[in-house]
C-alpha cells in the first residue's frame, strides 16, 4: 500500500473512531443513562455527574467537528461538509458557552436549583441545541461512512 494511502486510511479510521466516540457516547448517555441516573438518584443528583459527562462529550464534540472540517477542507466539492461541520462546531460552541452557565448556577444554586425556571429554560435550550448538533452529526456520520475515501491524482489504481 503507497504511504499516501495508509496516511488516508489511517486518518480516515481515526475521525471513524472520534465520530463514534462522540455520537455513539452523547446517544447512549442520552438515551439509556441518563433516564436510569434519575430514576435511581433523581433529578439534581443525576444532574450533577451529567455536568460531568457533559463536559466530556463536548471536548469529543469539539474534537470530532475539527476533524470533520479539516477532512472537508481537503476534498473537492466540499461546500456541503464545510457547511454541516462548521454548523456542529458553530453548535458546539453554544454548548460550551450554556455549559459553563448552567454549571456556575449548579454551583451556586445547589438544590434549590428546582425551583428556578430560568435555569431549566437555558437547560432546555442545552438540550435544543445538543439535538441539533447530534442530527448533523448523524448526518455527518452517514456521510462520512458511505463517502469513497478521495484519493490524489498521484496515486495508482487500487
Amino acid at each position: 500500500m503507497p504511504q499516501s494511502r495508509w496516511k488516508l486510511w489511517l486518518w480516515r479510521f481515526a475521525v471513524t473512531v472520534i465520530l463514534a466516540v462522540w455520537w455513539g457516547g452523547l446517544t447512549f448517555y442520552a438515551g439509556i443513562v441518563v433516564p436510569l441516573g434519575i430514576a435511581q438518584f433523581g433529578g439534581f443528583e443525576q444532574g450533577l455527574l451529567t455536568q460531568r459527562v457533559t463536559f466530556r462529550l463536548n471536548v469529543a464534540g469539539a474534537i470530532a467537528g475539527a476533524c470533520l472540517l479539516a477532512d472537508a477542507l481537503r476534498h473537492k466539492p466540499r461546500n456541503h461538509q464545510v457547511v454541516m461541520a462548521s454548523v456542529s462546531l458553530a453548535l458546539q460552541g453554544w454548548l460550551w458557552f450554556l455549559h459553563s452557565r448552567l454549571s456556575r448556577w449548579m454551583e451556586t444554586a445547589s438544590s434549590s436549583l428546582h425551583s428556578d425556571e430560568s435555569f431549566y429554560h437555558e437547560h432546555r435550550i442545552y438540550l435544543w441545541v445538543t439535538s441539533a448538533q447530534w442530527l448533523i452529526g448523524l448526518a455527518c456520520l452517514g456521510m462520512w461512512c458511505v463517502r469513497p475515501p478521495a484519493i490524489s491524482a498521484d496515486d495508482p489504481p487500487v
